[in-house]
């Protein structure tokens, strides 16, 4: 299940006097209540509980739809792009409908979590119901967004959905299974960028893809289990842990991931000169390990992206060599 540490959190309003009560409508003539002028608010605020409930920080995990965008040289078709932009839109609201799905299913253990405990449904801030009935829409508009782009969409954002509800039946308590389900949304949404266009990309991709997601969900795991004290109160799985072990499976996916990598530019059926954004991505890679490990990052990895700027000058420098590369050669 995709999950962060760093939603935004909204406290629940109070109530009248704290009973609990709820405001009426005034009757036409009479006279304004202060519960009636407070009702706005107490919209506004609902709306904004749902909005953090969504988590929108993690969004940017959507624009991995657009790698087959640009690894095929399609960011020049403005069709490609619309397409593109819509599979985003689709993955989206289906990963919204996930978000509140996992905090449903997760209150009782993200109130024992020393930040988590602050999040609107675990609060109390987003009712169990307004959640459920929202994550319904999300997922529904998703599903039609997708299968308007073709059934190879909707397929995969199915899957995608099927396998995020299993986490959050009990195959989160599963180690190594937990981390395989996580990465899984990483490798579904370039995927889906791919049929969406459509176009064929390298399967390196996808080896790529899935071996880095894993180094961060593994990474996630370590620094759960290294620096926060009852961890086990709140994720079960990291039971099945210990820091030597999950510092060796970093080792394995990160290493392989890397001469992944390496392999698809020598092979890229686009450009041999992609070889020389190597050492951009090797930049990337050792920069978010130095923050895990020498600074105690890494619970949160678009938090670590975004606070950052040696990471995200970085990327911005690889996504620029790559795109110059490509469409020097098309």
């Amino acid at each position: 299940m995709e999950t962060s540490d760093s939603s935004l959190t909204v406290r629940p309003a109070p109530d009248r006097q704290g009973t609990g009560e709820r405001c009426a409508r005034p009757r036409p003539g009479e006279p304004v209540t202060a519960d009636a002028r407070d009702a706005p608010l107490r919209r506004i605020s609902g709306a904004r509980a749902l909005l953090a409930a969504c988590r929108p920080r993690q969004w940017i995990k959507n624009l991995l739809v657009f790698v087959p965008l640009i690894s095929s040289v399609s960011f020049r078709d403005p069709q490609a792009i619309r397409h593109s932009a819509l599979a985003a839109a689709a993955f989206l609201l289906m990963s919204c409908a996930v978000y509140l799905l996992n905090d449903i299913a997760d209150r009782e253990y993200d109130r024992a979590h020393p930040s988590k405990k602050l999040r609107p449904i675990a609060s109390g801030a987003l009712p169990v119901s307004v959640a459920a009935l929202a994550g319904l829409v999300f997922a529904a508009a998703g599903m039609a967004l997708g299968s308007a782009l073709g059934g190879k969409v909707a397929l995969v954002l199915g899957l995608y959905a099927l396998f995020q509800i299993g986490y959050s039946a009990g195959l989160r308590k599963e180690p190594p299974i937990d981390v395989l389900l996580v990465s899984s949304g990483f490798v579904m949404r370039p995927l889906a960028g791919a049929y969406a266009i459509p176009v064929r990309v390298s399967p390196w991709l996808f080896v790529v893809s899935l071996l880095l997601s894993l180094s961060l969900a593994l990474l996630k795991r370590r620094t759960e289990l290294a620096t926060l004290e009852s961890a086990l109160s709140y994720r079960p799985s990291l039971g099945g842990y210990s820091l030597r072990f999950l510092d060796q499976l970093v080792a394995m996916v990160t290493g392989a991931g890397i001469i992944g990598y390496a392999l698809y530019t020598f092979q890229s059926e686009h450009s041999e000169a992609l070889v020389m954004t190597l050492p951009l991505f090797l930049y990337g890679i050792f920069r978010y390990l130095y923050l895990v490990y020498e600074r105690g990052a890494g619970s949160s990895p678009e938090e670590v992206f975004l606070r950052d700027r040696g990471l995200q000058i970085d990327s911005v420098l690889y996504l620029a060599a790559v795109m110059a590369i490509l469409a020097s050669k098309h």
